[in-house]
Formats: C-alpha cells, structure tokens, sequence
C-alpha cells in the first residue's frame, strides 16, 4: 500500500512551521521595536544636528559682516593708498576665507588667492540681481545672499547687505568660500546638510555647487515655517526622507535630511542576515528532522514488511530492534509474536493432519464448542474389499506404508472437492460434505462428493498400475453415498473432542458401502443423494434394499459416471474397469444378523 502522508514529511512540516513561526515572530519584532528606537534616534540626531550646523553657519556669517563692516569702515576712515594697501592686505590675512569684498569706499578688493577670477567677480557683480540690490540705498531691504560656486567652481557664497545710517544706507558685498562650512555639513554620516534662501534657493550644498532649487515639499515645510515667526526649526518625514529645517538671520534655512532606507539599513541588513540564518538554520533542521524520523520510519517500514510477510504466511522475521524506545520495544513484541504465529501456525499443521484443516482452524478461533446444529449433508463411507486377508500376510510397517500411501490419494479427492474427513476406521475411510461448511446447496455438496468418489476411482487405477507394476494386488474398494439430515458438532468431552455427524442418514450411507459387494460396484448412491443430482449424473437403478429399522424399501444407484465426462458409459464399463463380474443377485443368501440387509429379487 503506498503511503500519502509518510511521518517524515509531517515532522518535516511540523517542525518547519514551529521554526519559520518562532523566527519569524521573533524578527518581527525585534524588527518592529528596532524601527521605532531608530526611528526616535534618527529624528533627534537629525534635528541636532541640522541645530548645531544653523547655529555654526549663522555664527559664521555674523563674524563675516562684523569683519567686512569693519573694513569698510577703516576705509573710510584714512586717506592713504598705502595705508589702505596694508589694510587689506592685513583683513585677507585674517579672513582667508573671504574671497572678496565691495563697498562704496573700498571699491573691489580681491583675495589675492582668486586674482585670476576678478573679471568673473565683475561680471558676477553686474548681473541683473546683484546689480540691483547694490543700486538700491533703501533702508528696507534685507541681505540679499546668492551662490557663487559656478564662478570660483567651488562652493561660495556671496551676499549683499546694507550698511550705514538711515539716511546715508550703503551697500557692501562680501565673497565667503563656503568650502569650510560644506565640509561641516558633510560630517553627518549618512545626513545631507544645504543652505537655502528662502525662495528655496540652495546657498551651500555640500554634494555639489550649482545652484538649485530644493523639491516643493522642502519648499512647502519653509515657508511654513517662514510664515510662523515664533518657531524656528520643525521637522517632519517627507517622502521617506527625514527632513529638518532650522530658520536663521534674513530668511536662510539650514536643512537637514537622511532617508529612511538609510536610517533602517542596519536593522534592514541585520534582519536580512537573521533571515538567512534562519534559512540555514531551518534546513539544518530539516536534515536533522529527517535522519531523526528515519530513526522512527525505518523500524515502522520494516514492521511493515514483516507484517505483509506474516500476513504471506512468513512468521519466522529477521528483524532485530535498534533502538531502546517505544518503536524497539514494539518491534521486540511484533518478533515474539510472529514467533508466536509460527509456533500456532506448526500447531495448525500438526493438528490439521490429525483432523481436517478447516475444523482445525474453526477449533483454534474457538468457533467449534460442545453441542451440535442440524444439517443437511451428504455421507460418504469407503472400504478396502478383503483388507484383512490382505494385511495379514504383511509386515505392520508395511501395513502402514499401504495405508498411508492409499489414505493419500483417497483423502486427496476429498479435500480436492471441499469434502471433510470424518474419521479413520482402519481401512475405511469417512467424510461429509455440508459440515461443518457447505458448498452453497444440498445439491452442490452431493455432486461433490460424488465427484469425490469418481476422483477415488481414477485415482485408485493409477495406483493398481504402480502395484501390478511391482508385482503386487491390485485393490479394489467399495463406496457408498447418502445425503440427508444429520447432527453436527464436536462431540466428547472437554479435553477430548471430535467434530462428527450423527444420525440415521449417517448410518444409511455406511450400509450403503456394504451393498458394492454383493452388487459388484465400486460407488453406490442412495435414492436420497440421487433425486439431487440426477440429472448432472449417469447411474444405474439397483433392486430395492429393506433396511434394518426402515420399512420401506430404499433404493440404491450405482454411479457409472457424470454427465458429458469421457469413461465408462455403462454398469458393464464400471464393472470392467474396476474387475468384478456382475452377479447373481437372485442366488444371494442374507444374514439379517450379519448383513444387516434383504435383497429383493
């Protein structure tokens, strides 16, 4: 039988799901709980950060407008070329990261470190929006502040602011390499740190110099925080980025940001690893599953082939347990009992040759008690004719040897044709057919039997062959049928029992044998086992017999043989095969004390 659910794969299965469920519940939440702490430690490192960087630039700017003011102002103050040669000679010296400044007193001084870049300062001077806030003396405008990386090709700033009395406002530009100030908004780790405007513009970008424009939900977040004067920094999760924004001096924004793949990267590359730990760790698992069930299914396989065996008849196994479990202790209890079976099973043997096989199996399940039950069934007696004339001039082995060798053959041809041996009584031979199974019907049972006798006829030639063969007497026999009511059970006591049938028809077919001498036949039917297969027989009607205790006369049918079988078609065929001459039955003389019969004429 093959097997659809083997145990393996349900421990397979089993123990996976328990993995897969613990590890997965364990990942998601050590996943779940790691992506708030990293979440919370983003936020606040993020927002810290974008505060020190704002404080950082806004200090920065201040200390540039304090210096260039300053300048401006010693200009105005002394009137010596040489003098102010010295003094700005002096402020590059202490402000080397002023690229440049402009003022009305100081016209264009240059960072001799850019000198080469003084026609694109120009140029940069004279466009259209530096232009105009320079020409603009109103009191009301704030520091213009614009980038100038594509002039120095590095990251600068330059802004323009007012100076001066209300009534006298002048206008001072300042150029600020801003290379300094991107490199500390580059020391964040995974963080990008700009400086914008507030139009969103980007001042100082530490990834590139060219000026941009920062994404309209960056734009969105400044102004809304432009437009709130009492808050000065916010933040919040802009398209998986986190975005901090901290408003410093004249509308400029410090932004700070880091992406969320980068924030959870590590608990992202840390679930990864787990999951391919529990991926190798389930597949360990599972080979460790399977040799640990193979443990379990090899034992339970090979009870399984002992069992088709014993149920084959094998009782003897060549199993052996190996293990000290429940399956070793089964597997011990499954050898002792096939052990067991063969010992029943030599029983059966030894007890089936003392008595027919299906009585003995009935009397071994216990179906077989003291009492019997009616029946109807058909009785067969045969005889050895002159078997003690004939023993007596044997040894007694050899008497035995005879026996077995005939009892052989006959009870062959009963067993061949669902028959049961009754009993042995010395050369006699009876069997039933009905009890303690019938074959279907009365009828059925009485075909079979004499079937049975006709098999006994065959067979008993061949075995004259083999005597004549060697010089020995051929034997003949003598069979008599009758079919009828009997009482069938085992019979005795109950440490001895046999299992046999009583009653008149068994007494009626065993008188029956008794008439083949006189009527030279070999097998005889009575009327009773005739009526039921007549018409699947070929018999010829012998005179009517009175027997002992039967008023009326029974009549007796000498079997020539069945229908539509080759052989004898004649009483006279019969008698030539089996050697007898047919008789005179008009001379025979009864002894009603011996015989127990009348012949009527």
């Amino acid at each position: 039988m093959k097997i659809k659910y083997p145990i393996s794969l349900k421990q397979i299965l089993l123990f996976s799901f328990l993995i897969i469920l613990v590890l997965g519940v364990s990942t998601a939440l050590v996943s779940t709980l790691v992506h708030a702490d990293d979440r919370i430690k983003a936020e606040e490192n993020n927002l810290a950060l974008n505060g020190r960087t704002a404080q950082t630039v806004q200090s920065a700017f201040k200390n540039i407008q304090s210096n260039s003011y300053m300048l401006f102002e010693a200009f105005a103050a002394v009137k010596g070329t040489s003098q102010k040669k010295e003094l700005s000679e002096a402020f590059f010296r202490s402000n080397q990261d002023i690229l440049f400044v402009f003022s009305p007193e100081t016209q264009l001084l240059l960072n001799p470190a850019v000198s080469e870049s003084e026609d694109r300062i120009k140029a940069f001077l004279d466009s259209a929006e530096p232009a105009a806030f320079i020409a603009d003396t109103s009191p009301n405008k704030k520091t213009l502040y614009c980038n100038a990386s594509d002039v120095f090709n590095f990251p600068a700033v330059v802004f323009i602011y007012k100076y001066g009395p209300a009534n006298s406002v002048k206008n001072g530009a300042v150029g600020l390499n801003a290379g300094s100030l991107a490199e500390l908004m580059a020391t964040g780790s995974n963080n990008t740190t700009i400086l914008v405007d507030g139009a969103a513009r980007i001042l100082i970008n530490p990834d590139y110099g060219a000026a941009q424009t920062v994404r309209k939900d960056v734009l969105s977040l400044i102004q809304e925080l432009a437009g709130n004067p009492a808050e000065t920094n916010s933040q919040r999760i802009v398209d998986g980025v986190f975005t901090a924004v901290h408003q410093i001096k004249d509308d400029l924004f410090v932004i700070t940001t880091i992406s969320e793949k980068s924030v959870y990267a590590v608990i992202n590359r840390t679930t990864y690893r787990i999951i391919l730990v529990s991926l190798a760790v389930l597949f360990i698992a599972i080979i460790l599953i399977r040799i640990f069930s193979n443990s379990i299914t090899n034992p339970i396989k090979e009870l399984v082939d002992a069992s088709a065996k014993i149920e084959r008849g094998e009782f003897e196994l060549d199993i052996q347990p190996r293990t000290q479990d429940e399956i070793g202790l089964l597997t011990a209890s499954f050898v002792q009992m096939g052990k067991g079976l063969s010992e029943r099973e030599k029983l059966m043997v030894s007890f089936s040759k003392f008595t027919n096989k299906t009585i003995a199996q009935k009397a071994a399940s216990g179906e077989l008690s003291l009492g019997g039950e009616n029946r109807t069934a058909t009785i067969f007696f045969s005889d050895i004719r002159s078997f003690t004339a004939m023993s007596e001039k044997m040894q007694p082995h050899e008497v035995v040897e005879f026996l077995n060798a005939y009892m052989t053959r006959m009870v062959d041809c009963v067993n061949k044709t669902g028959g049961v041996v009754d009993k042995y009584i010395g050369d006699a031979i009876m069997a039933v057919w009905g009890a303690p199974e019938s074959s279907g019907s009365p009828a059925a049972d009485a075909l079979h039997a004499v079937t049975a006798a006709l098999m006994m006829r065959d067979s008993l030639a061949r075995f004259n062959s083999e005597r004549t063969a060697k010089g020995l007497a051929p034997v003949r026999i003598g069979c008599g049928i009758n079919s009828g009511p009997v009482v069938a059970g085992q019979i005795g006591s109950e440490e001895r029992m046999e299992y046999t049938v009583i009653g008149d028809a068994v007494n009626l077919a065993s008188r029956t044998e008794a008439l083949n001498k006189p009527f030279a036949t070999d097998i005889l039917i009575t009327e009773n086992t005739y009526s039921l297969i007549k018409e699947k027989i070929i018999a010829a009607e012998m005179p009517g017999v009175h027997v002992k205790g039967k008023t009326e006369a029974i009549k007796m049918f000498a079997v020539i043989n069945l229908c539509g079988r080759d052989g004898a078609k004649s009483i006279a065929d019969v008698r030539k095969l089996i050697g007898t001459v047919a008789p005179d039955l008009s001379k025979v003389h009864t002894d009603d004390e011996e015989k127990k019969y009348n012949i009527q004429a």
